[in-house]
């Protein structure tokens, strides 16, 4: 009895030894399964916790089926790739050109759309998203003029008309004549291209020109219009086939204002009567009337006032009204304010160093809009000023004695 009870007790002694031993191994291999994922994180959660282990410490098997979300396999963040490059390389001032007419149906659409963009101007294409080229997010293209340009040439190579490209840029005094480097603003289609005022709509804009509906500029895609009531003060948008409308009879003539203008620089020039005041206290000559041909159908849409040696003039407002367009351009009419002045009157001031008002601003005659400069395309100081009646352009001389 002696030796079968120590067998027995020997028995039950290694059968606890090896169930300890189990107990041990799988103790160690989970410490070290939590040690390797606190060294090697899951690349795509490395904040997550780790769950608890699949199986029993008594040694018993569990349910050790891989769970769904695993992601020993995923790629690392590392690995995304970056947006397109034309966003770290691309100019932010040039934008793409519809040129879809020119891509061949034969050809591979990659080397068509090439083709097309070199052919009709288009800067930058060779690092540009070709989804931009053919379905252009920007009713417009800055071109930068180059060696040889005329308007004309560059009115066929976007396949406008060359009215369309003048109407658009009004300080072109000589097509013929493009300097290398000015910059024009090219429509993507024969129209006007509109910068939304403050408290601009749809139908109050289509409302200012001749041949345009609200649906022709609501449908055209390139405007990005998702509300006709609610656009974004500042944004361009074009109103294809557009056109500006004719002036009004000039008003009826008034008897002369008594002698020469000779304002003193402190207020504007006295003279003014009615509705509109001078815009300025003083300047030397009209250097380019209104009216002016441009060619292509195009003419001088507001009167230019010479400031030759009145260097930073004053600019007064002509009216009473509100700001509903602040303007910071290097090309075209520069730094210019347009002023709403009620009743479908508007007034432009163009070309200045410094504007001091800013959009929904409420405006009486006299108060200074700005400094006068040489901004955008000008070969000498002067003031550019427009009057306005329901959008067409009228002879500031029929209203003011210039």
């Amino acid at each position: 009895m002696g030796t079968e009870g120590t067998r027995a007790r020997s028995h039950a002694h290694g059968k606890r030894h090896g169930r300890l031993t189990v107990h041990l191994l799988v103790v160690t291999l989970a410490v070290l399964a939590v040690a390797f994922a606190a060294k090697f994180p899951s690349p795509s959660d490395a904040t997550a916790s780790l769950p608890p282990p699949a199986f029993a410490l008594s040694g018993l098997a569990g349910n050790n089926q891989p769970r769904a979300d695993t992601t020993y396999l995923r790629p690392g963040t590392s690995n995304q790739t970056r947006d397109s490059v034309s966003a770290l390389v691309a100019r932010a001032d040039v934008s793409s050109v519809r040129t879809a007419g020119g891509v061949s149906p034969t050809s591979s659409f990659s080397s068509g759309v090439a083709a097309a963009a070199a052919t009709s101007g288009e800067q930058g294409a060779g690092v540009k998203p070709l989804a931009d080229i053919v379905d252009p997010r920007q009713p417009f293209v800055l071109y930068e003029a180059q060696p040889g340009d005329s308007a004309s040439s560059i009115a066929s190579k976007f396949e406008i008309s060359l009215r369309t490209l003048l109407e658009n840029n009004s300080e072109v005094s000589n097509r013929d004549l493009i300097q290398r480097g000015q910059v024009l603003v090219v429509p993507r289609k024969d129209g006007i291209l509109y910068k939304v005022g403050f408290g601009d709509t749809v139908d109050n804009i289509v409302g200012k020109y001749d041949n345009i509906t609200a649906s022709t500029v609501v449908d055209y895609k390139p405007n990005g219009i998702a509300d006709p009531a609610d656009l974004k003060s500042g944004a361009y948008i074009l109103l294809p086939g557009a056109t500006v409308k004719p002036p009004p009879p000039p008003p009826p003539q008034r008897p002369p204002s008594g002698g020469p203008i000779t304002g003193g620089g402190s207020g504007p020039a006295p003279g003014g009567a009615g509705r509109f005041h001078f815009p300025l206290a003083q300047w030397r000559d009209v250097s380019d009337p209104f009216g002016t041909a441009r060619g292509g159908g195009s003419y001088h849409t507001g009167i230019d006032l010479d400031l030759y040696g009145l260097h930073h003039s004053n600019i007064f407002s002509a009216c009473d009204g509100v700001v509903t367009t602040v303007e910071y351009l290097t090309y075209s009419y520069g730094y210019h304010v347009i002023v709403d002045c009620g009743d479908g009157w508007t007034t432009l001031y163009a070309h200045m160093d410094q504007i001091n008002v800013s959009p929904g601003q409420r405006v009486s005659a006299g108060t200074v809009l700005g400094i006068s400069g040489l901004t955008g395309f000008t070969t000498g100081e002067h003031l550019h000023f427009e009057i306005r009646l329901n959008g067409a352009p009228v002879n500031p001389a029929d209203y003011l004695g210039f």
